[in-house]
């Protein structure tokens, strides 16, 4: 993920104007790569839900769209600091809306981790005066957390592995935005997509950013499937520290003091947060499974009525299903 990041079209090597069709190239070539694999036997073919499908399409391009916007509306410091405020707002939603618990020392990590890559990315405080800006901010706060909090109870919920679902996903995904890609890239850069050069070393490193979102895209999707969304952010600071090392060593970045602290601040609070959540308490599955239910039942009002789940009683009991089967939760 983090030689993705360096080596993407929209950074250094190629000034690319359309992040958002982009996106829908990196989705659009995952969904080839997939297919291929569903030809050759080494994924099995299995149908998303249309109302699953929906919710995680719109929510995802979403999240997609609202961090494209907010970068361009707002300054650098209100993006970093919405993208810093994804982890308390997931920790909020499955506190209260998922059941889950999280130990002081976890949470203690947690806001070591943010402290540190604020320190590392967050160069000054100014908000900006702009409303719009900070309700896009916002709304990619939102969005970006419930994605990462769909793309594992939806695994969950369908009992999908994470290429299973990244095959309903992608389609659905790549082909949506292409249609809006181009006409939201031309509001952001003032220029279309078709007027851009397409010259040799453009379309090489357009092959390479798409080749290599495909790996980034299922191992997103495997880490969301068997990780939670908040020790999917940890780990996603983990990339932005590793990025910062790799302009270092090989693009000639200069790593200030400030940055260098906050760099073992955050891989301090990285560490803690493996072995705090280590120590944390395991959840049955079961109770977990009525919460996914209860969230994605009120985010789509759909009727649940193929898809039972069995809750506890007040006597303590639980009624039959092979949902109820235990297994290890990892924080």
């Amino acid at each position: 993920m983090p030689v993705y990041n360096q080596c993407s079209p929209c950074q250094q090597c190629v000034v690319w104007p359309a992040a958002t069709t982009l996106c829908a190239f990196h989705y659009i070539v995952c969904t080839l790569s997939i297919w291929l694999t569903q030809a050759l036997g080494g994924v099995r073919s299995v149908k998303l839900p249309f109302n699953d499908l929906t919710l995680f399409t719109a929510t995802a391009n979403l999240s997609i769209v609202c961090l494209n916007l907010s970068l361009m509306l707002n300054p650098v410091s209100l993006y970093q600091i919405a993208k810093l405020l994804i982890i308390p707002f997931v920790c909020l939603v499955e506190k209260f809306w998922l059941g889950k618990e999280f130990t002081r020392g976890v949470v203690t990590s947690v806001l070591v981790v943010v402290s540190g890559v604020a320190v590392v990315t967050v160069t000054d405080v100014g908000l900006g005066d702009n409303p719009a800006g900070l309700a896009v901010a916002a709304m990619s706060v939102v969005s970006s957390g419930m994605q990462q909090i769909f793309c594992r109870t939806m695994q969950q919920k369908h009992k999908l592995s994470s290429h299973e679902l990244l095959a309903n996903t992608a389609p659905a995904q790549g082909w949506t935005l292409l249609l809006i890609g181009p006409f939201l890239d031309r509001y952001v850069s003032s220029s279309w997509v078709f007027d851009f050069s397409y010259t040799f070393p453009a379309l090489v490193f357009l092959v390479l950013s798409c080749s290599m979102a495909v790996f980034v895209n299922i191992s997103q999707f495997m880490c969301l499937g068997r990780f939670s969304a908040v020790s999917f952010q940890v780990l996603g600071h983990t990339k932005t520290i590793l990025v910062l090392l790799g302009g270092w060593m090989f693009l000639g970045d200069k790593i200030s003091g400030r940055q260098f602290a906050g760099m073992c601040l955050a891989v301090l609070g990285m560490v803690a947060y493996g072995v705090e959540s280590s120590k944390a308490p395991k959840v049955k599955v079961s109770n977990e499974d009525s919460a996914t239910s209860r969230l994605l039942q009120a985010a789509e009002n759909s009727d649940t009525a193929a898809d039972p789940i069995n809750f506890k009683t007040s006597t303590g009991t639980l009624k039959h299903s092979p949902q109820n089967v235990a297994r290890k939760e990892v924080v």
